[in-house]
């Protein structure tokens, strides 16, 4: 992270951030306080003849170390010690000292207040620099919590800013360079409308890579002084404060708090671009992974009934004279079933391509189970070839409200698979029934059964078996069957049943009369 911060020559010292009072106000009251001690003084000389009335002048001396620092206290310590010498100390009224005994009582008052008072001004500093740390520390957490859960370049410059504004007790302005220009994302403590010098100067910062102070060259009317912040990404911001023209006076080292302020938004703003590299990394990874997943399954499961036709209308064409009825009929048979597992292969590509398109229109009606069921069961005859198949679906079952194609489609595609994978010679049950307002079908076979887990089949391209001993297919039919019913309102379930041999895959619609 490039982050470029002004190095100055230490400016005058900061007001403390906790006093309020100007520094006149505070001369004043510290007098008054001293006014304040010499009548109290006055009342318990008269009251009790206390004999160490001087230290009573010692309490305006603390109590302005503590509240005002170091020059109202040393100004309360000699008005008090004057104070103490006109009221109480022979010849009274006058500013003469007679005796050696009262020139050290006032030697020693104003030597014990001078010392008092710098102690607690000391302590004062101390204490109001811990106050700073602490508010500091909190600034910056507060900035680190907000930035976790901003959104976007705005939401990190918007708690950038209050973060600044709190740190320097200033107006503050962060401002984003985008494809639009300069502008305005983030601005707290006040301030008003950007003056144009101020858009200048911020402008001229990020073209110089340099920053500036307000009220300076090489923009003398700006208001703000200007940092910038140039991210890994490339991004650009310009932090600015108004601190140049602050009454208190400008902090002695502002560029430590700004670097801090702008390593956070720097962050905040290239993680936007580091998760939208990330999002269009994986996006291109699936990407590739689709086309290969895609040329795996042309390439190895469309070869197969390619030659097999090929070679069937081959030896039909070379050899007719020598092939007898039956042969005919056989290799005639066999190329029109590979034929319609082509053609399935290729329907499946086609509506796999509908769906990531949104192209599916859907039309819905009421349609009898018994009527998709069969339908379903003569599309995929071809698959069901030489399993026992047992269709149990109830002809007075209540009407579905689907579009028949394609809950026929999604259908056909699951007993294709039951015949892929079930044995030759099991049983494969079709059934419906309803529940819970809604109608399915169901599809049970004595096969493998799913691998766990079962959603990642229902990804297009997945295969229950892996290698070349795998049946035939694109790995679509799961993908095909949930896409096509969750475009009618359906949802398809698959589990693999108790006893560990075979699977049952649900199709769900809602009623006709629902």
């Amino acid at each position: 992270m490039s982050l470029l911060l002004e190095t100055p020559a230490a400016g005058a010292a900061g007001a403390d951030p906790a006093q309020r009072m100007p520094p006149p106000a505070a001369y004043a009251v510290s007098i008054l306080m001293v006014a304040a001690a010499t009548l109290a003084a006055m009342i318990f000389d008269q009251a009790t003849k206390a004999p160490n009335l001087s230290l009573i002048f010692v309490l305006p001396v603390v109590v302005a170390a503590v509240s005002f620092g170091w020059g109202p206290a040393l100004a309360s310590a000699v008005a008090g010690a004057l104070a103490y010498n006109f009221f109480f100390l022979p010849p009274l009224y006058t500013l003469n000292v007679v005796g050696a005994a009262n020139i050290w009582a006032l030697i020693l008052l104003l030597a014990t207040a001078a010392i008092v008072s710098a102690v607690a001004a000391q302590s004062r500093r101390r204490a109001m620099e811990a106050w700073k740390a602490a508010d500091q520390a909190t600034a910056l957490q507060t900035l680190a919590r907000s930035l976790v859960g901003a959104t976007g370049g705005a939401g990190a410059a918007s708690a950038s800013a209050e973060a600044l504004a709190r740190l320097f007790r200033s107006p503050a302005v962060v401002m984003l360079q985008d494809a639009h220009g300069l502008r305005v994302a983030g601005q707290a403590g006040g301030g008003g409308e950007l003056s144009a010098a101020d858009r200048e100067a911020a402008a001229w910062v990020l073209a110089a890579r340099m920053p500036t102070r307000g009220g300076a060259y090489p923009v003398e009317g700006a208001a703000y002084d200007f940092w910038p912040v140039i991210t890994p990404q490339r991004q650009q911001a310009a932090i600015g404060v108004a601190i140049s023209d602050n009454p208190a006076g400008r902090p002695a080292e502002p560029e430590r708090m700004v670097e801090i302020v702008g390593g956070y938004l720097a962050v905040a703003l290239d993680r936007e671009a580091y998760a939208a590299q990330v999002l269009e990394s994986r996006v291109e990874v699936a990407s590739e992974r689709l086309k290969a997943d895609l040329l795996a399954a042309v390439s190895h499961d469309l070869k197969t009934p390619l030659s097999t036709v090929l070679f069937t209308l081959q030896s039909l064409k070379k050899f007719d004279a020598k092939h007898d009825a039956a042969t005919r009929a056989e290799l005639l048979t066999l190329a029109e079933t590979e034929t319609a597992r082509l053609s399935t292969m290729v329907g499946n590509l086609l509506d796999m391509n509908r769906l990531d398109a949104g192209a599916v229109v859907v039309r819905t009606a009421a349609v009898e189970p018994a009527e998709l069921a069969a339908e379903a069961l003569r599309s995929a005859a071809v698959a069901l070839a030489g399993r026992q198949v047992h269709n149990e679906v109830r002809a007075d079952g209540a009407a579905l409200q689907v579009d028949a194609s394609l809950f026929e489609t999604a259908l056909a595609n699951v007993l294709e698979n039951a015949g892929k994978y079930a044995p030759p010679g099991s049983a494969i049950w079709i059934r419906s029934g309803e529940a819970a307002g809604a109608g399915w079908i169901e599809v049970q076979d004595e096969g493998p059964g799913f691998p766990q887990p079962i959603e990642p089949m229902f990804e297009k391209f997945s295969r229950g078996v892996s290698g070349d001993g795998r049946p035939p297919g694109t790995g679509l039919g799961l993908s095909i069957a949930r896409g096509f019913l969750e475009a009618q309102g359906g949802r398809v379930e698959a589990e693999n049943l108790a006893d560990g041999k075979g699977a049952r895959v649900r199709l769900s619609a809602p009623l006709a009369t629902a």
